[in-house]
């Protein structure tokens, strides 16, 4: 199935396409569409994982508008012609 994933900077600042339409299998989590974009982008892998490999904690993503935190965090299912936007950390005072 085809999703549609979408970086803001600092993340986008690696690819040289914006979004990305990537394929993932049928029954997907959110936590795939990282490895999938990773296995496409090497580059983005210290972005994205922490040195135990998971995913940053701080990494925050919308699943078409909503955040998976409201959802199931990265277990979230995804569907074909989802749209996920992938965050980067927030800082603020």
């Amino acid at each position: 199935m085809k999703v549609r994933v979408s970086l803001y900077f600092p993340f986008r600042e690696e690819l040289p396409e914006n979004p990305v339409e990537l394929e993932l299998p049928e029954g997907a989590v959110a936590s795939q569409v990282v490895e999938a974009l990773v296995a496409r982008f090497p580059l983005l892998r210290p972005r994205f994982y922490d040195a135990q490999g998971q995913i940053h904690r701080h990494i925050s993503a919308l699943v078409n508008g909503v955040s998976i935190q409201y959802k199931k965090g990265w277990s979230t299912p995804i569907s074909e012609g989802d749209e996920v936007v992938l965050l980067p950390p927030v800082g603020g005072g």
